[in-house]
């Protein structure tokens, strides 16, 4: 029933549109899909990353995009580490809620069962005897809370250290003060657990502590989802266009990374541009490239730069859209100051619209999928926008906390760049 109500509301969407302007209720419709149940946070438990992908191919195809590599998909693989199963965990009496009371570490190994847990502080770590005593063999079912410590000024700090890298061999690490809960994508199991639990979540000095966490690792097949425009005047010229359509999926039967911001508003800009352009036509062709995997290390992009579909000396410009939501405090430009001339012409640009309060530069970083085509020659930018928006990593970035602040000031910026290009 839930498959066919998407496909109810993916026929919506798809003829809701605007032939020559942005479509704000097309984005949302986008949005509100890929943080859906039905694709589980769009990571590697229940296909979640497959059915995302699956969206976006039929998107492409109904707009009429050429298809390129296997019928809009370029396949690959790689190792990852996720959580499929039991995700359970008991501090004393108080049954813990997982995203929202705590999170492990990425990679965390399989562990069940019931273990007492030790307070490190300053007074075992500043005695000798009390600290050579953690390296026994009775430590080694013990998980160590390291909170306490963590910020302390320590008359053998090289002793925190190696408590840190649980080089005494304990069950695992816990800590109790956490601000915020932000989880990860790991492609290896760690060497041990590291609970951490959020702040103000215990009322007491926790003593044991009961964990039942399955791990999978497996070898997962995906695709990154790549649709083409052939230019007017300029056909073997290439504008690319990309977004990352992967999250971090689930932490166990029911806990979703629903992503949001990160990156569901990416790929509903993109598939926005798509129709527009689709309709408009360009002087240079257009490839919208929807990358996989950017969660787990930028694997997409770094695969299509190394496998190009097209010769990447084609590439006039990218532009790479990642956490496009929110727009109240303006637009970032990653490689802004590594290509000064197009960041002007965008600045340029934005003052003669006046469609964003202000528009910032940064430098190189390998921080989403423009930075392996920079590392080739490739111009490549990477906008995201700024406002009061906090949720990345974690179970609140869904669907219902979108503002949409200035999504149609920002396409519109965006497509005057590339028409003027």
């Amino acid at each position: 029933m839930r498959s066919k109500k998407i496909l109810l509301l993916l026929f919506f969407i798809s003829f809701a549109i605007e032939p020559f302007a942005q479509d704000l209720s097309y984005a949302k419709g986008i949005c509100r899909l890929l943080c859906s149940d039905e694709f589980a946070g769009r990571g590697y438990v229940n296909a979640g990353d497959e059915k995302a992908a699956q969206l976006i191919r039929t998107q492409m195809k109904e707009m009429g995009l050429k298809g390129m590599g296997d019928n809009y998909y370029q396949k690959f693989g790689f190792e990852v580490v996720c959580y499929p199963d039991r995700v359970q965990l008991k501090v004393d009496s108080y049954d813990l809620i997982p995203g929202k009371d705590f999170i492990f570490n990425p990679g965390c190994p399989s562990i069940s069962g019931t273990f007492n847990i030790l307070t490190i502080d300053s007074a075992i770590l500043d005695n000798t005897v009390q600290y050579k005593q953690l390296f026994s063999s009775k430590t080694r079912n013990y998980f160590l809370e390291v909170s306490q410590v963590k910020s302390l000024h320590l008359l053998h700090p090289e002793r925190l250290d190696a408590i840190l890298k649980n080089q005494v061999k304990a069950k695992g690490l816990i800590y109790t003060n956490l601000e915020k809960l932000t989880w990860s994508v790991a492609q290896h199991f760690a060497d041990f657990p590291i609970v951490y639990i959020l702040k103000n979540t215990l009322k007491e000095k926790p003593l044991s502590i009961e964990l039942k966490i399955d791990a999978a690792f497996k070898l997962h097949q995906t695709q990154n989802v790549i649709g083409k425009i052939t230019g007017k005047k300029y056909p073997d010229s290439l504008i690319v266009i990309t977004a990352h359509y992967d999250h971090l999926g689930m932490m166990g039967s029911f806990t979703k990374f629903p992503g949001a911001n990160d990156n569901a508003s990416g790929v509903a800009m993109m598939l926005d541009l798509a129709k527009y352009f689709n309709k408009k036509g360009s002087d240079y062709s257009i490839l919208f490239i929807a990358f996989a995997a950017e969660e787990v290390g930028l694997l997409g992009s770094l695969y299509y730069t190394e496998n190009p579909l097209l010769p990447l000396q084609q590439i006039k410009l990218l532009l790479n859209l990642d956490l496009m939501s929110t727009g109240d405090k303006g637009m970032m430009v990653v490689n802004g100051t590594e290509f000064p001339d197009l960041f002007e012409q965008l600045k340029f640009q934005n003052s003669i619209g006046s469609y964003l309060p202000s528009i910032q530069a940064r430098g190189k970083a390998a921080n989403s999928d423009h930075y392996y085509f920079s590392e080739k020659g490739v111009p490549a930018l990477f906008f995201y926008l700024m406002g009061e928006y906090h949720h990345y990593h974690d179970i609140e970035d869904d669907f219902e906390a979108l503002t949409f602040s200035r999504y149609n000031e920002c396409f519109q910026l965006i497509s005057d760049f590339i028409a003027g290009f």
